[in-house]
């Protein structure tokens, strides 16, 4: 399985800024954006509109019979707009339907507790359970290590000496077949993804932690336990062939929403579309972490915990690492009294290509920083637990404690932040 990442990168040549979430996809910070926002859209299309309108009306000024006909085609034009506003949502796109980025659920009729039931034994089968476990918008950002991680219900395919011993040479991970070898056929691989997804192009290079050995187009994997048949189903709708169902797996700490869409295949009756995380419903606080120096920002969800406030990084509606701003018992601080998480920034304060991330916490009249220092190895990225001694350090020299003031005195103050 892919792990949860947070690596920061600083490339000062361009002043750009990069934070990576557990689908090791980069969100790209730079405080240039030129991509037009929706109200920059929204006045561009009205410019164009009130262009077209004076166009037509310098057309229709030169032309009567011109004006008679474009009014009987805008009048035409404006009925089929009418008509089209009343088709039935039934019509929309599965992606119009979905509002992936929407926290909501679609309109539509909710389903019983016996087609919930059914949905739930559906998804906790060996071959659909990997596409209920990590975030993708569409098809074409679903993890395929998590769906095949167990094989996803496909038969080993014939494979002989020679291939596993080009699947272990190409291994980073084993010498040796030390557990149970997974083997699938690269023709079985690409019709389970077209009968599940309809993608009918599959790139085996997007098969996370498998090797593909191309030269027998097999793919090859161990793993050394099985998967938990534990995905429960609170709710759904449906809308036309398209489903939405709120449901709950594992240890994870939100509910998910996931789109399909019904084939009328009894062999494969649905095609998944959608995995979204709905990581709002826990969040007592949304908070838009900052970068330092740099006008880009990170969205951060504060969750509530019997320990204290947790931090959720969120990119693309995804939780993509969680760091916990809080240490072990210390006679200098009672890290408890500070509950309220009233700022987050990042920067790579120890200059080691991780994101570090300084969290100011309130008691309601006094704050205190603490530093998460991101940390990346061979196995895992994330945030080490804070240390006492740094959050003290600061509260003795920052009188105005701002995530932005601590920063510039860590950075202003290397010697001794290393000796700490």
């Amino acid at each position: 399985m892919k792990k949860s990442f947070c690596k920061f990168i600083v490339t000062a040549m361009v002043a750009t800024t990069f934070l990576s979430g557990c689908d090791s996809a980069q969100l790209n910070l730079n405080s240039d954006d030129d991509t037009p926002t929706e109200e920059s859209t929204e006045e561009i299309s009205e410019d164009n509109e009130d262009a077209s309108s004076d166009d037509s009306a310098e057309d229709t000024s030169k032309d009567d019979e011109s004006d008679n006909t474009d009014a009987s085609t805008q009048d035409t034009s404006e009925d089929n707009d009418e008509d089209d506003s009343q088709k039935p949502s039934s019509t929309q796109s599965i992606e119009e339907l979905s509002d992936y980025d929407s926290a909501e659920t679609m309109e539509g009729d909710e389903l019983s507790s016996s087609e919930l039931e059914k949905l739930e034994e559906y998804l906790n089968q060996v071959d659909n359970y990997g596409f209920t476990l990590a975030s993708y918008k569409n098809a074409d950002q679903i993890d395929w290590g998590y769906v095949f991680a167990y094989g996803a219900g496909i038969e080993n395919c014939d494979y002989s000496q020679e291939a596993v011993d080009a699947y272990l040479e190409a291994s980073d991970e084993f010498d040796s077949v030390e557990y149970d070898l997974i083997a699938l056929s690269g023709e079985d691989v690409r019709a389970f993804v077209e009968d599940k997804t309809g993608i009918t192009d599959f790139d085996a290079s997007l098969v996370s932690d498998f090797v593909y050995v191309e030269e027998y187009d097999i793919f090859f994997s161990q793993v050394s336990d099985c998967y938990m048949k534990d995905v429960r189903c609170e709710a759904g709708v449906r809308n036309g062939d398209v489903l939405q169902i709120i449901f709950h797996v594992g240890f994870q700490t939100n509910n998910r929403r996931l789109t399909i869409e019904e084939t009328g295949d009894s062999d494969n009756p649905y095609r998944f579309f959608s995995n979204r995380e709905l990581w709002e419903e826990n969040a007592v606080k949304v908070i838009d972490g900052t970068i330092y120096q740099n006008t880009g920002t990170i969205t951060c969800a504060v969750v509530d915990s019997d320990k204290g406030p947790d931090i959720e990084i969120i990119v693309d509606n995804a939780v993509t690492c969680v760091a916990h701003p809080r240490f072990r018992d210390s006679q200098d601080i009672n890290i408890e009294q500070y509950s309220d998480v009233v700022e987050v920034e990042f920067w790579d304060v120890d200059d080691d290509g991780a994101a570090d991330m300084i969290v100011i916490l309130s008691d309601g009249s006094d704050s205190v920083a603490v530093l998460c220092k991101g940390y990346v190895n061979q196995w895992s990225e994330g945030y080490t637990e804070p240390k006492a001694e740094v959050t003290k350090w600061l509260s003795e020299n920052v009188s105005d404690m701002t995530a932005d003031n601590a920063i510039s005195y860590i950075l202003d103050h290397k010697d001794e932040f290393n000796d700490i």
